[in-house]
């Protein structure tokens, strides 16, 4: 089936399901209740989420199965677009859910590590078990890394875990495995997209590789900030792909001595102030500086074209930022945080 068929038919749909998205007046009413019961009952009687929150209906409700339930809506996105969709594109879209297995995987390897529970994963896990390859049961109750690699030992993930097996059980740093993880999806999700047509490309590019660039400036910074790496040993973990910046401002930046020195090696201008704003923010919540630029391109972009991927790539994004500023809502009510801090910590802010 061509684009030109795909598209119409799938962009309708997602125009629908957009339509139903929170609006500013319901993160608004979220942020000035006071706890969660009151959180899942707001989503439950005046937003689409009633539908996957149907089976807590008039029951009390804690704060991770309200989460767990919001998180898992989300990747049931993957069946619906499946059926829409054929051949590079339904294995496009197959890959990108792949970053939620992905992060799955983080969790538990996070959680051997910290030796929590097999239950802290059953109420945190959102993807993995769709995975048939994969003994779920197993999966969980696997106590060590090496556990791990013995249960996804047919999966590729096996050929990281392997790599880094004697490294972690030095020093029990998740840092390079998870930056490998990373660097292997976007480097798949980018082959795939190759296959696509020139115009559904110049889209990935424009909407993963902004997310690609400013992941790459994102890992440089915290690794000068936080980590003693060669250059070398950076250039290898960045996402082999860029979008506005070259290849030789990342390995100018790889060499600089001080985070805060990355600013005179990036060219483009809108990236620089971004950097420069993120460093200089008094609430040190230095991701949101990113997340919230992609949440204003994607705006921008959404429905430029009928006919193609911008519509499924901005619709995912937009999906997941919702989901992420709830979630953020959720926690600021269980701790009580004041109104305007949890506001700060939204993506949907304008920063």
């Amino acid at each position: 089936m061509t684009a030109l068929f795909q598209y119409p038919a799938v962009n309708a749909k997602l125009k629908a399901l957009s339509s139903n998205m929170l609006k500013e007046k319901d993160f608004q009413n979220l942020i000035e209740l006071n706890s969660v019961q009151e959180a899942f009952n707001y989503l439950y009687n005046n937003t689409y989420y009633q539908e996957y929150l149907e089976e807590f209906s008039g029951q009390e409700i804690h704060r991770r199965q309200l989460e767990l339930k919001l998180k898992k809506s989300i990747v049931l996105s993957e069946d619906f677009l499946k059926k829409y969709l054929s051949s590079d594109l339904k294995n496009f879209v197959e890959k990108y859910f792949k970053k939620f297995e992905i992060e799955d995987l983080k969790i538990i390897l996070r959680t051997i590590l910290l030796e929590n529970e097999a239950d802290y994963l059953s109420d945190n896990l959102i993807y993995i078990n769709r995975n048939k390859k994969i003994d779920f049961n197993n999966l969980i109750q696997a106590s060590s890394y090496s556990e791990l690699q013995e249960v996804l030992k047919e999966l590729d993930y096996a050929e990281v875990l392997d790599e880094f097996a004697e490294q972690y059980q030095k020093n029990k740093n998740l840092f390079q495995i998870e930056m490998t993880l990373d660097f292997n999806w976007f480097s798949q999700l980018n082959k795939l997209a190759a296959k696509l047509s020139n115009q559904d490309q110049k889209y990935f590019d424009e909407i993963i590789g902004t997310h690609i660039d400013l992941l790459n400036i994102q890992w440089i910074y915290r690794i000068k900030k936080y980590y003693n790496l060669s250059s070398g040993e950076i250039l290898n973990y960045i996402i082999p792909f860029h979008f506005k910046i070259k290849r030789e401002e990342l390995q100018n930046m790889s060499q600089v001595n001080n985070a805060e020195d990355l600013l005179e090696h990036i060219m483009y201008g809108p990236y620089q102030e971004l950097l420069e704003n993120a460093i200089k923010d008094v609430n040190n919540i230095f991701e949101r500086f990113f997340l919230n630029y992609i949440y204003r391109k994607l705006k921008q972009i959404k429905s430029k074209s009928f006919f193609s991927i911008s519509n499924i790539l901005t619709y995912l994004y937009i999906r997941e930022y919702e989901l992420r500023d709830i979630i953020t809502i959720i926690e600021g009510i269980r701790y009580s945080l004041p109104d305007d801090r949890i506001k700060n910590h939204l993506i949907r802010k304008e920063v």
